[in-house]
């Protein structure tokens, strides 16, 4: 029994997120929240939270290993393409080994050179996600992958969420939870569209359109093995469950919101997750919303640039009641932004750094008010309840 509640617990991560942010929806709503539907405000405004990694070698590198390195930032810097991860090198001749050990959570590897790299805001808090020798191999699995590039192109295109679908390779369960996000989703769409949110395009306005892709991502596809990784570690304990269809709602510019798997896989939770998408933004900053950005080479400011949601015949207006997150000053790109990222990255470690593992990122301190937080906790606590004393 012990064992049944604590899965439940771990398998509601997504459910109780939503409903903690619906509640807090609607504690600020008549505050003066963005109209915007999460989604579209997300695509438009959140940019991509960059990954972080470390180039450990010893002494002097040889130009293979340069060449693929230079190569590596080139892709991160690149204005047509750029991907959200900042490198830099780190000589082990030079570098505080204490200070190496407590960034790596672990002994130095005797095997150099190789290139560490963390999640979003996770360097200094938890072990690396990777630790690899840099190949050409490697530097085209992390750069970039067929399913990405379809996800990134859906999302730029216009497509609200994509559902990314990962089976587990048992047809009947498969079947079920895929059948059963379709309808889901298409009886979504049909409730949505009758209630359209309208936007400017120059002079006219026009509903915005929805749509909620399902993208199948196999477990054994070998293209896809960093995209694996990237998702089956979002959570710290989705590999206990690799015998479970998953589920991850995908928005923005590439941001999961979390996971459902499973028995978790309901027709709850998934109107749960696409309400809350689909509805009102009522919290304008990205750290105070849910969700971790993913490793993706996509040109996301295509969408404000002229693409998506701007014609010719007029510029993209503010949004009512919104501001950006971080102001960029005119002519500043998106990479230029971070300031010295790649340079700063290790030095950015904190002196007493967490070392808790990390956990889904779907609870972290989002600044709210104590009464949105009492909510949260009695449904959550509600829903446990009832859950145990059915099992």
């Amino acid at each position: 029994m012990p064992g049944k509640v604590n899965k439940l617990a771990k398998g509601k991560y997504l459910l109780l997120a939503v409903i903690g942010f619906c509640a807090i929806q609607v504690a600020v709503r008549d505050a003066g929240s963005c109209s915007a539907p999460v989604f579209r405000y997300a695509l438009e405004r959140w940019k991509p939270d960059p990954y972080k990694g470390v180039f450990i070698h010893r002494g002097e590198i040889s130009q293979k290993d340069q060449a693929l390195f230079e190569q590596l930032e080139d892709v991160s810097l690149d204005p047509d393409n750029p991907l959200n991860l900042r490198v830099r090198k780190v000589d082990v001749d030079t570098f505080p080994e204490e200070r190496l050990q407590e960034l790596l959570k672990g002994p130095i590897p005797e095997k150099l050179p190789l290139l560490a790299i963390w999640y979003p805001d996770q360097m200094g808090k938890a072990a690396p996600l990777w630790m690899l020798e840099l190949t050409s191999a490697v530097l085209k699995g992390l750069t970039h992958s067929p399913k990405r590039e379809q996800l990134a192109e859906s999302l730029i295109n216009g497509e609200s969420v994509v559902w990314v679908f990962v089976p587990s390779g048992n047809i009947k369960k498969d079947t079920r939870a895929r059948e059963l996000i379709r309808k889901e989703l298409d009886l979504a769409l049909s409730a949505l569209v009758k209630t359209p949110y309208f936007v400017m395009s120059g002079a006219r306005e026009k509903a915005l359109s929805y749509g909620f892709p399902i993208l199948t991502v196999s477990r054994t596809d070998s293209e896809e093995k960093f995209f694996l990784d990237l998702l089956l570690n979002s959570e710290s304990d989705l590999h206990e469950y690799s015998d479970e269809p998953m589920a991850f709602p995908v928005f923005g510019r590439g941001r999961v919101l979390g996971c459902l798997f499973g028995e978790y896989i309901t027709q709850e939770n998934i109107e749960g997750a696409t309400n809350f998408l689909a509805g009102s933004c009522s919290c304008e900053v990205k750290s105070m919303n849910p969700g971790m950005d993913l490793l993706m080479a996509a040109l996301w400011d295509k969408v404000v640039l002229g693409g998506l949601f701007v014609e010719d015949d007029g510029p993209l207006p503010d949004l009512t009641g919104v501001m950006p997150e971080t102001p960029v000053s005119e002519g500043e790109s998106a990479q230029e932004s971070v300031p010295e990222a790649a340079e700063m990255v290790v030095d950015e470690l904190p002196e007493n750094a967490d070392t808790a593992p990390k956990s889904s990122g779907l609870f972290k301190s989002y600044g709210i008010t104590l009464g949105s937080v009492a909510m949260v906790v009695v449904l959550a606590s509600l829903v446990l309840s009832r859950r145990r004393k059915e099992n």
